[in-house]
């Protein structure tokens, strides 16, 4: 009696386990979110920045950039929070260049920008701070 105990037993545990395998084996990626921020040359960060997400071969009028809710065509323009960040979630992943462009004001007679690169991975969330300065030229 013991002997057929132990095989339902055992036969029990490996169903559970099975299942569990199956389950995990088929669980979908979670896309790939992206937090950037801008800084200037004391660490400090810039509000109302204007950020640029493109696709990294982004001069071709075919290239898209795929966010998780909509599709843009080449790129992607946003000011950053107070805090000197935005907040992005996509769809795929994939490598995005980012440019950062600051206006002329009072305390900075000309226009300061950044560049910085965003690697996208499922189940991740990249991080990337750009400092902006008054030497940065964009090609």
């Amino acid at each position: 009696m013991d002997m057929k105990k132990n095989v339902v037993i055992f036969l029990v545990l490996a169903l559970i386990s099975g299942a569990m395998i199956l389950m995990n084996g088929c669980r979908q990626p979670v896309p790939p979110k992206a937090i950037v921020t801008i800084v200037d040359t004391d660490k400090q960060p810039v509000e109302n920045a204007m950020v640029i997400v493109k696709a990294n071969n982004s001069d071709s009028a075919h290239t898209m950039v795929y966010f998780k809710d909509e599709t843009k065509s080449v790129a992607d323009t946003q000011y950053t929070k107070a805090d000197g960040t935005l907040e992005y979630e996509f769809k795929y992943e994939s490598i995005l260049k980012v440019e950062a462009t600051k206006a002329a004001d009072r305390s900075h007679p000309f226009i300061r920008r950044g560049m910085g690169v965003l690697v996208l991975e499922n189940n991740k969330t990249a991080e990337v701070t750009i400092e902006i300065n008054e030497q940065t030229v964009f090609n």
